[in-house]
C-alpha cells in the first residue's frame, strides 16, 4: 500500500529527516490537497520516492543493502551510518522552494481552501509550523509493504 509522508528537513549537512513526519494516506482528500498545492505552484509540494533516497553506489539511486522504513520512530540521518544519500535525492532537494516562497504560497492556498476540507487545515497548520521552526518540507512516497 502506498503511503505519503509530509516530512520536515531538520538539516541538510548531513541530511536529517525529522521524526515528526506525518503520514497522509492516499485518499481523495489528500489527493485534492496535493492538487491544490500543485495549482499554487508545481514545486510547492514536490514528491520523492522514499526508496530512491538511499544509495549503495554513486551511479545509482536506491539501495539493495539498506531499507528505509518511515514508520520507525526517530530522525533519519543520512550520514553514511547506515544511510547514504543518493545523488538523485541531492538533486531533488536542490530544487525545493525556499521557506519564504513556500510559506507565501501555502498561506494563499489556505485562504482559498474550502471550510469543509477538514484535513487540509490540519496539514497546512503542521506545514506552517515546520516552516516557522525553520524547516523545509518534502513529501515522501513509500510504496508497498
Amino acid at each position: 500500500m502506498t503511503r505519503y509522508w509530509l516530512t520536515p528537513i531538520l538539516s541538510y549537512s548531513p541530511l536529517v529527516l525529522g521524526a515528526e513526519r506525518m503520514s497522509c494516506m492516499p485518499d481523495a482528500e489528500f489527493e485534492s490537497f496535493r492538487q491544490l498545492a500543485g495549482k499554487q505552484h508545481p514545486r510547492l509540494l514536490q514528491m520523492f520516492k522514499a526508496s530512491l533516497l538511499l544509495s549503495d553506489d554513486e551511479e545509482m539511486c536506491g539501495s539493495d543493502l539498506v531499507e528505509l522504513d518511515l514508520t520507525n520512530e526517530g530522525n533519519l540521518v543520512f550520514d553514511g551510518e547506515p544511510f547514504h544519500l543518493s545523488h538523485c535525492a541531492e538533486a531533488f532537494l536542490d530544487r525545493l522552494l525556499t521557506r519564504r516562497e513556500a510559506k507565501a504560497l501555502l498561506m494563499a492556498m489556505d485562504e482559498q481552501r474550502e471550510a469543509s476540507n477538514g484535513m487540509h487545515a490540519v496539514w497546512i497548520k503542521q506545514w506552517l509550523s515546520w516552516l516557522d521552526a525553520g524547516y523545509d518540507i518534502v513529501l515522501l512516497r513509500e510504496d508497498g509493504r
